[in-house]
């Protein structure tokens, strides 16, 4: 009667303790089995035969060159077909230069010899402006020399013209300019757009009718007409005597 009662839950820690034993029997068991004589367990010395003959593996494999794939040639074939095609491409490409080269000296060529050839042109054309105007000179210096007609009258045909000739008594109008001392720079004295008279009847002062004979209509003519056939020693602007400087153009002569 005095002996504690036992309950469920000794005996279920009393359950517990035997299976963690046994449990424990077994595990101990099985790493004494996986032990080689050394004391290393088999896992690790299988693990070191492993690596001891992957690194035999690997020393044979550096040592001996691996034989060349299908794969490796056909990247070798590639190569060598880029390789000319490359090489053509190159040579395409220098002919093409060349090409141009000899386009380009061709055409520096072609107009070099169309300089030459305008450059001796214009020399030619200057040639012959100055030998036209060595010969004009020489025109108009014999031009310029003004002819006389009686009582000291003087002219000079700029223009002469190819209408009908003046005629004595017959009216004919011309537009003048009258100046002093020259014909271009001198003071103007008169001037008259259309002035009409009769040629030889006294209308004007006698160097007009003497030297206005013999033009045309459409013609100009340059006239000096000294005092004597001029206003004598009267002054119109002038001065006393002074000779008179006309440029007359015909511009019509009556039928």
């Amino acid at each position: 009667m005095g002996r504690r009662r036992r309950n469920h839950s000794d005996d279920d820690d009393d359950a517990l303790e035997r299976e963690w034993l046994k449990k424990r029997q077994k595990s101990t068991a099985k790493e004494d089995g996986n032990r080689d004589d050394d004391g290393r367990s088999k896992d690790e010395t299988s693990n070191q035969t492993d690596k001891g003959a992957a690194h035999h593996h690997n020393s044979e494999t550096a040592a001996s060159p691996a034989p060349a794939t299908k794969k490796d040639d056909t990247n070798s074939d590639a190569d060598k077909i880029e390789r000319l095609r490359l090489k053509k491409q190159l040579k395409k490409q220098r002919q093409k230069e060349k090409k141009a080269e000899a386009a380009k000296q061709a055409d520096e060529a072609r107009q070099k010899k169309e300089k030459e050839k305008l450059q001796l042109q214009k020399m030619k054309k200057e040639q012959a402006t100055k030998k036209n105007e060595k010969k004009k000179f020489s025109d108009t210096k014999q031009t310029n020399e003004f002819k006389s007609l009686r009582k000291g009258v003087k002219y000079l045909d700029l223009k002469v013209g190819n209408g009908p000739m003046v005629q004595h008594r017959k009216k004919i109008r011309v537009e003048y300019t009258l100046r002093a001392k020259n014909h271009t720079t001198g003071k103007i004295i008169d001037a008259s757009k259309n002035f009409g008279f009769r040629l030889g009847k006294g209308e004007v002062i006698e160097g007009y009718d003497i030297g206005l004979e013999g033009m045309r209509v459409g013609g100009i003519r340059r006239l000096i007409v000294p005092k004597q056939a001029g206003y004598h020693n009267d002054d119109i602007g002038a001065g006393r005597g002074a000779d008179l400087y006309f440029e007359i153009e015909l511009l019509y002569v009556a039928p």
